[in-house]
Order: C-alpha cells, then sequence, then structure tokens
C-alpha cells in the first residue's frame, strides 16, 4: 500500500549552501539522479525532497528586511532557480528512512560512489555539507499528487463519502520550516502545543497543506565526509576517483563504535517544524495567524513560545527543486 508520511521514520536533512550559477544547476541536475540511484540500494531507504530556500518569512517586521520569495515570482522561480536573488543559495536535501541506521549504513557501504559523485559537486559549494538527522515526531501529510490526479482523487473521496483531501502538488508549493530550540523538560508540552497550532491552521488557513515535527537525533559524519586525518586531507587530494580507503570519523566506523548519527545534539533540543503551502501570499499570511488571531495566538504563546529556550522561532522558505517521496510501507 503507498502511504503518506510515517510517523517515528528517520529524516536526514543535507545542508549545503552553493553558488546561485547556471554552472550548479546544470550539475545539479547531471549528478542528482545518480546519487538517487545510488541511495536506493539501501532497503531501508524511503524517498527524497531536494529543495532551494527561497526567502524568509519576515515573522511581522522582526526579520524585517526578508522576502519569502527573493525573485520577482514563484513562477519565475520555478521556470528557473537562477531567478533568485540570493548568493549563495540554501540547497537542504531530505532523505527519509526506515530508521536512522539505514541512513548510516548505506553512506558506508556506498562510500566510493558517493563519494565520486558529490566530490564532483564541491566547487559549488560555500559552506556545508552538513547532515543533522530527525525523527518525525509527528505529521498530517497527503500524498504528493499531480494536477491529472486531482479528479481521480476528489473522485474516490466522494465515493467514499469522505472529506475531500488536502491538495499537495508535486514540484508547485512552498515549504516553511522552522527551526525550535525546547527548554530541557518542555519537550513534551511543545510538542502537544505545536500539534495543537498546526492542526488548528491545517483546519482553517487558506492554503496550508500539511505538515510535520521533525525531532534532531544527531548528525552525520561520514554522509559529509568528515574524516579522522590524514583520510580528510586524502579526500581533497582528488576529484573523487580515488576516494581515501580510510571510513573512519572522528568518532569511530559505521558498524564498529556506532550505528545511529554519531555527533551528539548537544542543548536545548532543536525541532524543524515543516510546514507546506499552495503559494507566497498563503505561507506569508498563514503564519502570521499566529499573532494576529487572537484564539491561535493564545494556543501559540502557551503551548509553543512559552517552551522555547531561543525566541522567537526562525522560518526559512523553500521550493522543490527534486522529488519522489512516496513510500512504501
Amino acid at each position: 500500500m503507498i502511504q503518506g508520511v510515517k510517523k517515528g521514520a528517520a529524516l536526514a536533512i543535507n545542508q549545503a549552501a552553493v553558488a546561485n550559477d547556471p554552472q550548479t544547476f546544470e550539475k545539479m541536475g547531471h549528478i542528482g539522479p545518480k546519487v538517487c540511484l545510488t541511495t536506493a540500494n539501501e532497503p531501508g531507504f524511503l524517498g527524497f525532497h531536494a529543495f532551494l530556500q527561497t526567502g524568509t518569512h519576515p515573522l511581522g517586521g522582526r526579520f524585517g528586511a526578508a522576502q519569502v520569495v527573493t525573485a520577482d515570482s514563484l513562477e519565475a522561480v520555478i521556470e528557473s532557480p537562477h531567478n533568485l536573488r540570493l548568493n549563495p543559495l540554501n540547497l537542504w536535501q531530505y532523505t527519509l528512512w526506515e530508521d536512522a541506521e539505514s541512513h548510516e549504513r548505506m553512506h558506508y557501504e556506498q562510500y566510493d560512489r558517493i563519494f565520486e559523485l558529490c566530490a564532483g559537486c564541491l566547487d559549488m559549494v560555500v559552506d556545508g555539507p552538513w547532515e543533522p538527522v530527525y525523527t518525525i515526531a509527528e505529521a498530517n501529510m497527503p500524498p504528493i499528487i499531480g494536477m491529472t490526479d486531482v479528479p481521480r482523487v476528489m473522485g474516490q473521496a466522494f465515493a467514499r463519502q469522505q472529506e475531500p483531501p488536502k491538495v499537495r502538488l508535486a514540484m508547485r508549493r512552498l515549504v516553511a520550516l522552522g527551526e525550535h530550540h525546547v527548554r530541557e523538560g518542555h519537550e513534551q508540552a511543545f510538542l502537544e502545543g505545536a500539534v495543537k497550532t498546526l492542526e488548528l491552521l491545517q483546519e482553517h488557513a487558506p492554503g496550508m497543506i500539511g505538515w510535520m515535527i521533525l525531532e534532531k537525533q544527531g548528525e552525520a559524519a561520514l554522509s559529509t565526509f568528515q574524516l579522522e586525518p590524514p583520510a580528510f586531507w586524502e579526500s581533497l587530494q582528488t576529484l573523487g576517483a580515488n576516494p581515501p580507503k580510510s571510513r573512519r570519523t572522528n568518532f569511530g566506523e559505521f558498524g564498529k563504535d556506532y550505528t545511529s548519527p554519531p555527533i551528539p545534539i548537544g542543548g536545548p533540543k532543536e525541532y524543524q517544524v515543516h510546514m507546506e503551502w499552495e503559494s507566497p501570499d498563503a505561507l506569508t499570511f498563514g503564519l502570521a495567524l499566529t499573532g494576529v488571531n487572537p484564539k491561535l495566538r493564545r494556543i501559540h504563546d502557551e503551548g509553543v513560545l512559552a517552551h522555547l529556550a531561543k525566541l522567537p522561532p526562525y522560518y526559512r522558505v523553500f521550493a522543490p527543486a527534486m522529488e519522489d517521496m512516496i513510500f512504501f510501507h
């Protein structure tokens, strides 16, 4: 059975800042599919998204110079990411896994191929890559569909006398990703408050498609070539054809010293709140409801903001660049 986002699955976010240059996007189109095919050798792999940052939510003027889309329109971004006026661009790539061990195992077993492919991209990288790994703590996310699927999905809902689902169109939406750092001992209260807030937004805010709450578990080391010296320097002495023989990181070797992401999370605990919206206006005004709607503001203040170690949450905005998020369970 094909289902949507799976609660409890592991989600790794490979984070890199890349040069906003036509050669970057050409390279992404050339190398990206090969990385995806290699990743799919791991049975615990569930799917992927690649997102490019379009801007930041201004949050009522707290980040007053921010723009949700730093281009003339979302259509201009879809036409070419080069139309974005950010340089460098944040390229954040989601991969979904049955568990965190599947992610670590894939990077260990497919090390040579992944190294060759990713080393070919380093000349477009300004910062990173880094790869925090999360667990999907809570989620309500409809499956991705295309325009031609909409009549079928709606027809099925009517035939079953069910409420029509939210429409989550492939490559035609925006993501608001909010970084939340939660005070120690407040984690459960934060989760409950965040779920209540998100459920209200999904029910009442126009254009709100779906959401996930991601709980950070650690950070990967091997996947971002954080190799124990001298292997680190060996990784810089090749264009990708000669991977270092050693796969040891400063935390040891997968299978011998660790099976989960080895870099510890520290504190306060980080959660990412992932929301999807149908348009820039829906995202801009929808998020603002937590400040201007009295009922939602009280729920969000008491259930979310009161439990944060850092205020306010920071919402980056992304558009899909490549995706295949269909899960078989």
